[in-house]
């Protein structure tokens, strides 16, 4: 427990600080793991939902945070193959650079992308990473801390070489004889608890707020004084979550594949929860 808060303390000591009154609100996405577009890429399945989705925030004007594990750099040793398949999307995403509307936190699965790539394909999409970002929340209720959460989970945190190793080499293709990853928080319930009771410890203890990923369980709710929030993520079987701040209101979002009263097929939007941080 201690070494967890002692890095999750770390994480947040180098958060870049997001202004949320810039932007008329702000979409908060994780977990996409952006493959290769081989048989493993988990995003594939969902890309024409999240294009959508990026889409409609892009010209809404808002402002987009990804908290992590954007590209799967574990399973995909090079940043350049990823660029090549999902062009399009990084495309939308420079959009939002351009205008100055993104902020990328970087995971375990992409803790690469924080340092130079050798690949000369990083020139496509190459913004700047941190490892935490902070807004503060309205009517002086504290701050709310953004971060990837592998920094409460040893093996993918400190451990993450050996992790990643483990991933690339061995759980990689036993996936194909339906064994499931064990360094996954994701796939591993008492795991996933484990990391969630962590980060709201951590919350808990500085008085803070700290929406995370790395779970790809979304919440949203209120734990004593403080608020603990999962965005999900974008390999969900039947769509991707989200959150988005407009205001002071929080919104837990699916996006997902709706049919319409004459069978025609459409991406649609849905509010699963909301919280009004007045309330």
């Amino acid at each position: 427990m201690g070494y967890s808060l002692r890095r999750i303390d770390k994480a947040a000591e180098e958060a870049e600080i997001i202004d949320a009154e810039m932007y008329p609100g702000i979409v908060f996405f994780s977990d996409c793991h952006r493959g290769c577009g081989t048989w493993n890429d988990s995003f594939l399945r969902n890309k024409t939902i999240y294009q959508a989705a990026l889409n409609h925030y892009r010209k809404s004007g808002y402002a987009y945070v990804e908290l992590g594990d954007g590209d799967e750099l574990w399973e995909n040793r090079c940043f350049e193959s990823i660029a090549e398949i999902h062009k399009d999307v990084f495309e939308i995403l420079s959009q939002f650079e351009r205008e100055r509307r993104l902020f990328m936190i970087y995971g375990n699965h992409d803790k690469t992308r924080k340092k130079q790539s050798r690949c000369t394909s990083e020139n496509l999409f190459s913004p700047k990473y941190n490892q935490s970002a902070v807004i503060e929340l309205p009517d002086k209720k504290g701050s709310l801390y953004l971060m990837h959460g592998h920094q409460g989970d040893m093996l993918n945190d400190r451990l993450w070489p050996l992790a990643r190793w483990m991933v690339r080499y061995l759980w990689r293709p036993l996936e194909l004889c339906g064994f499931n990853d064990p360094t996954s928080a994701a796939r591993n319930y008492k795991k996933s608890s484990a990391v969630e009771k962590r980060l709201i410890d951590w919350a808990k203890k500085n008085g803070s707020s700290i929406m995370t990923g790395h779970t790809h369980r979304p919440a949203m709710r209120k734990v004593d004084d403080i608020y603990y929030f999962n965005t999900g993520s974008c390999v969900h079987p039947n769509g991707i979550t989200c959150i988005e701040l407009s205001g002071k209101l929080f919104m837990l979002v699916k996006w997902t594949i709706c049919a319409d009263d004459n069978g025609f097929m459409y991406v649609c939007r849905q509010v699963m929860t909301a919280m009004d941080m007045q309330a």
